[in-house]
Order: structure tokens, then sequence, then C-alpha cells
């Protein structure tokens, strides 16, 4: 037969006291006498009993559980923003609860009230499109990374993606290029919009009438829209996409078409994800420190659950020069 954990009854039962007495011992909630402590504690080691992190957790009026929503588990830019937030709160009592959003506003909303039913103390909330109205009824403190968020206990990590994506187009400008697409998306928040406001910016400083197609944010959808890029655009000597996995797409149709990189058609993307370096040739792209996003967002939760007031600094993006901009001459 199976032997069943040790229960508060039995540990009651060896060291001669009450249940309630064993609970008051376990949780700190009342004065108990010294005989009776070092009772309950002989007998949760002889016993090897282990206390419920959920019994305790309610008996404390705290589920100890962060909220976190974010696009897409399969994210190669995301993922690696949930793994550092989730290695850092494991030397703490906090444990996350992560729900996909899959880019829907309907599914994020499903989402706040699955995390509200599960009584998370915080939330955060990666790449969104909520706004703060629809998080003001949680009534917990919302970080935001992706989208600049205002209301009472809501801070957002905004980065300046407007400029890092003027700075990619200008380097493109340097290069010689002149007809230069932006792969943009309708997915997304604040942070893709910025990037198209930063191209188009650069576009208009040189007198230049901007290209723009649209994916979502994947790489099929870059692959699409680099078909449809080239179908309204031959000319186009340089594509600056919105992110990553679109470039990675979009590199994909321009080698079915016999279009080499950058020999034939320069390429940038944007995150610096993993994959980007181990492209043929290596991708050229702004990077987002992911985990250092993930590390900031951690330590401002912490504070945020230890009563504390979070500071959030701004984290520099860097372009990443690799082979895939070649230079031209008109």
């Amino acid at each position: 037969m199976t032997r069943t954990h040790p229960t508060i009854a039995e540990v009651a039962r060896r060291a001669g006291v009450s249940p309630a007495t064993v609970s008051r011992v376990l949780n700190g909630t009342a004065r108990v006498s010294q005989e009776k402590v070092r009772a309950v504690l002989r007998a949760i080691e002889e016993l090897g009993y282990t206390p419920s992190p959920l019994a305790q957790s309610l008996a404390k009026g705290r589920s100890y559980a962060v909220g976190i929503l974010l696009p897409d588990f399969g994210s190669p830019f995301y993922g690696p923003i949930l793994e550092a937030i989730t290695l850092e709160l494991e030397p703490t009592p906090f444990r996350p609860i992560a729900v996909p959003g899959h880019w829907s506003l309907v599914r994020e909303l499903e989402a706040l009230d699955f995390l509200k039913g599960h009584r998370v103390e915080a939330i955060v909330l990666l790449g969104t499109s909520l706004e703060a109205s629809a998080l003001e009824p949680l009534g917990v403190p919302i970080l935001a990374f992706g989208q600049r968020l205002l209301g009472p206990r809501t801070w957002s990590l905004v980065l300046n993606n407007r400029e890092a994506a003027y700075r990619a187009t200008r380097y493109l400008l340097e290069k010689g290029h002149r007809h230069i697409a932006h792969i943009s998306s309708h997915r997304g928040g604040m942070d893709v919009r910025e990037r198209l406001l930063g191209y188009r910016k650069a576009m208009r400083e040189m007198g230049l009438a901007p290209r723009v197609v649209y994916g979502n944010l994947q790489e099929d959808g870059g692959y699409e829209a680099a078909r449809e890029l080239l179908a309204r655009f031959p000319d186009t000597t340089a594509i600056f996409a919105a992110n990553d996995q679109t470039a990675i797409g979009a590199r994909l149709y321009l080698f079915e078409r016999g279009l080499a990189v950058p020999e034939d058609l320069s390429l940038v993307g944007f995150d610096d994800i993993p994959l980007a370096a181990y492209q043929v040739p290596p991708l050229t792209t702004v990077r987002q420190p992911a985990r250092e996003v993930g590390r900031a967002l951690a330590q401002a939760l912490k504070d945020l659950l230890q009563g504390e007031t979070p500071s959030l600094s701004p984290i520099p993006l860097q372009l990443v020069e690799r082979g895939s901009v070649k230079e031209v001459r008109a």
C-alpha cells in the first residue's frame, strides 16, 4: 500500500497538541509557548511532514502567483524574457503563471480573467495590445513591456524603438540605398508602430517615399510580405523588417526567387533573436537584449511584491552589423 504524506492531524497527535496549534506554529499567526513549539517541530521532523504551499498561501491570504501574459510560448524573442523572469523568481516564494494571448485582444482579455481567477498578486504584460482601462479592475500592480501604460500601480519598460528603427534605416541610407522598403505589421503593440515611424522619419528626411507592406511578425508573414513587396516595388534594393522572424521569412522568398542577400538585395531585422546570427548570410539587425529585459522586469516585480516602488531604467538598443547588407553606389 502506498504511504500517504503525513497530515497536520498526525503531527498534532504526535506532538500532543491541537491541529490549530500546529497551524499557528507553521504560520506564526499567534503566540505559542516554546514548549509546544519544540514539540511541534520535533513531530514534524520525526514524521517528515511538508506543509502544502497552497494551504499555506490560503492561510496567509496570499497566492504567491504572478501572472505573465505574452503573445506566444514559441516566440524566439519573448521566450527568453519569460525564462529570465522565471529564473529570477526561483529564489523567492513567488511562481509565474504564464498565459499566451496569441496576438488576439479577445484572447488577451480572456487570459486576464483566467489570471484574476487564480488570484495573482501582479501581472507582467509582454507585447500585448491591452489598454489601461482593461487592467484597472484587476486591482493588482501591472508591469508592461513594449507599450506605455498610464494608471495607478502601473509601470512600463519602454525601449526607444523609434530611434533604433531610424538609425537602422539611416544605416541603409548611408550604405547608398535609396529604394528601401519596410515590412511592418498590424499585429503587436506600440513598439511595432514606433519602428514604422522611425523608418518613415529617416526616409522623409532624405525626401524619399516610404514603401511599406504588412506581415504578421512571423516567418510565414515575412515570406508573403516579401512577395507583395517585390510585386509592388520591384526596384527595391533593401528591406528593413519589423522583426527578425519577418526578415527570415522574407529571406526564404528571396532565395526562391533567385535573389541573393546581400548581392541583389540587402536585409535588416530587429530583435537579434539567437537564429539571426546563424542565417546565411548572418543577419544584420537591431539587438533587443531579451534576457536583460527579463531580468529588469523580474527585479521590478520583486520590488513591487515587497511593497517597494520599482525602478525601470531604459535599456539601449544596438545595431549589430553582420553580412546581410551591401554598400551600393548610385
